[in-house]
């Protein structure tokens, strides 16, 4: 039975998805068997740390079990950046050399964004001043208005395709977004240079080919091969793409941070085995297909949505439970947020408890409502909260019995059990 886990951040991101995640392939990648985290949405503003022994990385194209060993798969969901990839793979080359045997896996529908996508997220970004949106930089709104050819699409075409591709039609994108935001006449005059000059985009071709060299094509009928999976989800619940209608404004994302990505790929995933046979429609969801021959492999689904014991927020925008980092606890430190030009410095609020239980159960009735009428399917799935942080900050009164979670130590290993208080 394979055992499938789905680490989602409940609140602004930030919540430890990273570790969590790096505990769950420990573990699994304990037991003899491979395991596959799968990437399930946005793109590389993700950063989520883990620390092993004298290793520490902030992860952001790669999965958070690189470290114990698991394999990585990007879906056609996730937004890849080769310029980022191979910076990223470099830096885990010197930290982890065995990156070389295992396999990075890439959807060829994935999104990929170029330099273009980013000069115009920084620009648009400087142009707004004090409104800034907290944006991190890396184009992930661009490359998803920007509707460009997907990374199957670029490694089909010739050099002198893909050159006169970026080099025109990405660069012609860039310059409609500017002056329909109110910036007509190219680009401003220190952009200028930087955006002209030949040798990046000679540099971006060379890291797009290398990241062809080191990844590998699949689909999400990979997901078949594997009897451990582990969906690792990028920000929070509440910067979903739908927070834009709730309040939330333009302070959020344009991928579904939420279990619908993961949900949608395991329908693709495992009836394609019957699909595959003539047997099924891909499409269909798994209740439709619990009678289908080659319908055979019964999913143990987990939904673990992840907080701190306090929450952060980075960059602008709506922030409830916003207070003084010294009310969480004193002298408190990020060492992976730090401050930047772009997103500040990281903000602190108190854990509003019923209200990260509501939106993680809306949340979960997503997959719920696939699985109605797929009884005998074989398919069951599970709702759980887990805490990090706990060494800084405890809650308060956050004993009852409504609610089970369980804390796991750095390493992988179970720590305690205790429950969560309902209201």
């Amino acid at each position: 039975m394979p055992d499938i886990k789905i680490v989602i951040g409940g609140n602004f991101g930030d919540e430890g998805k990273g570790l969590v995640t790096a505990s769950f392939a420990d573990r699994m990648m304990g037991t003899g068997r491979e395991c596959l985290v799968v990437l399930t949405n946005g793109g590389p503003q993700r950063g989520h740390t883990v620390v092993r022994g004298e290793k520490r990385h902030v992860f952001s194209h790669f999965g958070s079990g690189t470290f114990a060993g698991a394999d990585t798969y990007f879906p056609e969901e996730f937004i890849v950046n080769p310029m980022v990839f191979m910076k990223e793979y470099r830096e885990l080359l010197a930290l982890y050399p065995d990156i070389r045997r295992l396999l990075i896996a890439i959807h060829p529908r994935c999104r990929v964004t170029t330099p273009f996508e980013m000069f115009t997220n920084l620009i648009l970004e400087e142009s707004r001043g004090n409104n800034r949106h907290g944006s991190v930089g890396l184009g992930i709104w661009e490359t998803v208005i920007g509707n460009g050819k997907r990374f199957g699409q670029m490694k089909d075409m010739t050099p002198e395709e893909l050159w006169d591709y970026l080099n025109t039609d990405r660069r012609a994108q860039m310059e409609k977004r500017l002056s329909d935001n109110g910036l007509p006449g190219g680009l401003p005059g220190k952009w200028r240079e930087v955006a002209g000059d030949p040798g990046l985009l000679h540099a971006y071709l060379e890291d797009f080919y290398a990241m062809g060299r080191i990844v590998q094509m699949a689909d999400d009928t990979l997901l078949a091969r594997y009897d451990q999976i582990i969906f690792e989800n990028g920000q929070g619940l509440l910067l979903d793409r739908a927070r834009i209608r709730t309040g939330y404004g333009h302070h959020t994302t344009p991928s579904n941070t939420g279990i619908k990505n993961a949900a949608d790929i395991l329908c693709r995933a495992f009836p394609g085995m019957a699909a595959a046979k003539g047997e099924a429609d891909p499409r269909k969801l798994p209740g439709e297909l619990s009678q289908a021959p080659g319908f055979d492999r019964p999913l143990d689904i987990e939904a673990v949505y992840v907080t701190r014991t306090y929450m952060t927020r980075h960059g602008a925008g709506r922030f409830d439970t916003e207070c003084p980092a010294d009310e969480i606890a004193p002298g408190l430190f990020d060492q992976t947020n730090l401050p930047n030009d772009s997103q500040g410095t990281i903000r602190y609020g108190r854990l509003n408890m019923p209200g990260l239980i509501r939106r993680a159960k809306r949340d979960f009735s997503y997959l719920e409502n696939l699985l109605k009428g797929g009884e005998g399917s074989g398919v069951s799935a599970s709702f759980s909260l887990a805490l990090t942080h706990l060494n800084e900050y405890r809650c308060p009164g956050s004993r009852s019995s409504h609610i089970r979670y369980r804390s796991y130590a750095e390493d992988g290993s179970l720590a305690l059990e205790d429950s969560f208080q309902n209201g």
